[in-house]
């Protein structure tokens, strides 16, 4: 079972708790783009919930507010983590994002793969029974794939 990602504080628009959310989005993101490039797609799904509640604190502290510096107006050592937990966090989402693609992709590919497959068992035969009488096809029921990584 994934552990949850650690809480950071409640949004307050300053730095040091921007760069906390950041870095736990970050972490989450690293651990789902793991996961799939593992194909463990099964151990993906308890993450969303997280990942969904990460992403509004993000853009809940993202918010400037009238009490707090904007991020772009900070300095010295708020900054320096600010920019740390930022470049961090873009880094994590191209790769989630990337991984997330080229899944889907593999996911797709099976999928034709499948259909194929199952056409190609469908087609009626060429031949004829003891009987000669053609053979009728095979009913097969419906397919259904979930698409959704």
């Amino acid at each position: 079972m994934t552990m949850p990602a650690q809480e950071p504080a409640a949004p307050t628009g300053d730095a040091p708790n921007l760069a906390a959310i950041a870095g736990a989005l970050a972490d989450l993101l690293e651990r789902e783009t793991a996961l799939v490039r593992n194909m463990q797609i099964a151990k993906i799904a308890p993450l969303q919930a997280d990942k969904s509640r990460l992403t509004q604190l993000f853009q809940k502290a993202l918010k400037p507010r009238d009490d707090a510096p904007a991020p772009t107006a900070l300095s010295g050592r708020a900054k320096t983590e600010w920019l740390a937990a930022g470049t961090r966090l873009a880094r994590a989402a191209m790769e989630n994002e990337q991984a997330l693609r080229v899944g889907r992709a593999a996911t797709e590919h099976v999928v034709a793969a499948i259909v194929a497959a199952v056409k190609l068992s469908r087609r009626p035969p060429n031949g004829y029974a003891a009987r000669h009488a053609p053979v009728p096809a095979p009913r097969v029921a419906g397919i259904a794939i979930d698409h959704r990584l």
